[in-house]
């Protein structure tokens, strides 16, 4: 029986290496393909492979160029319109790459999320945040470990931030403003999800100071003091997670929501295809999350 050939698209090498590690040891036949460099004929077919896996950030990691998300986008519709299989194809990048259109799709499938206001350049940030009522924070579309996200509780303070110049809409310039909504318990939940099942969830505490919700970033689950405990969320909150990834043609990904203090209900704000599995704490899991992405991309 011959190996099973991946292409492995990615832009960080260092959040790869264990994944590609664990293909390699299960003798899957793997070629890493670093999308910065990567150069394809749009008028030949994709080198061939059994399935192409699209792991590139949604937000370019520091020190990448921009057009990565972009660049990607393209990339991808060139496989699909080869009838290439892709793990996490362009209609679930793309929507990593808006947080507007993550808002659309949350309500789409019945999920509660903050009002949401799109816009395309920060001087239509107040007009937007009176429609949604203050508080509001303003977020870049194409954003990702809290970057570029600014609260502003009063016009005024939003008015003298557009002055300045200080409304960040990230690499392509466009974005959304999004009601604030409190925290009922100060917790910020994560659903890990792959393929129609969720794989674990998290919870950490609210920052105090930014949006960087990224657990990878945070202490190790199962470490003394860790700031990201795991959790077991309701029959109902993993129905949403499951019906929106179906939506979202994703097979990979990650959705944040906190509860909402006035309903009492998960409000999500967040979706990753982008997933990092933190490490240290397969005992508690009962299994490896490495281990499991290698057995769904052989399955």
């Amino acid at each position: 029986m011959s190996k099973p050939r991946v292409a492995f698209l990615y832009e960080h090498p260092t959040w790869t290496r264990s994944l590609l590690a664990a293909m390699r040891l299960r003798d899957i036949d793997v070629e890493a393909i670093d999308v910065a460099t990567f150069r394809w004929h749009a008028d030949e077919r994709p080198p061939n492979a059994d399935r192409w896996i699209n792991r590139v950030n949604s937000m370019p990691s520091a020190g990448r160029p921009a057009g990565v998300v972009a660049a990607t986008c393209q990339l991808l519709s060139w496989l699909e319109v080869h009838d290439q299989t892709v793990i996490n194809g362009s209609v679930a990048h793309r929507l990593g790459c808006s947080k507007a259109a993550q808002s659309t799709l949350f309500a789409q499938v019945g999920m509660d999320t903050p009002e949401s206001v799109a816009i395309l350049s920060p001087v239509d940030a107040l007009a937007a945040a009176e429609a949604t009522g203050f508080p509001v924070l303003t977020k870049p579309n194409v954003g990702g470990s809290g970057s570029g996200i600014g609260r502003y509780d009063r016009s005024e303070d939003l008015s003298a931030a557009i002055a300045a110049g200080d409304v960040d809409l990230g690499v392509d310039g466009t974005g959304l403003v999004q009601q604030v909504i409190e925290s009922d318990d100060g917790i910020v939940y994560r659903i890990e999800m792959l393929g129609p099942e969720m794989l674990y969830a998290t919870a950490q505490p609210l920052a105090t100071d930014g949006f960087n919700y990224c657990a990878v970033d945070g202490t190790v689950v199962g470490n003394p003091g860790s700031a990201v405990t795991l959790i077991e969320p309701g029959v109902e909150v993993i129905g949403q997670a499951v019906a929106f990834m179906l939506a979202a043609h994703a097979e990979v990904g990650s959705i944040e929501f906190i509860i909402d203090a006035v309903t009492g209900r998960p409000s999500f704000f967040d979706f990753n295809p982008y997933s990092n599995f933190i490490e240290g704490f397969d005992h508690e899991l009962g299994f490896n999350p490495i281990e499991r992405y290698v057995d769904f991309v052989l399955s």
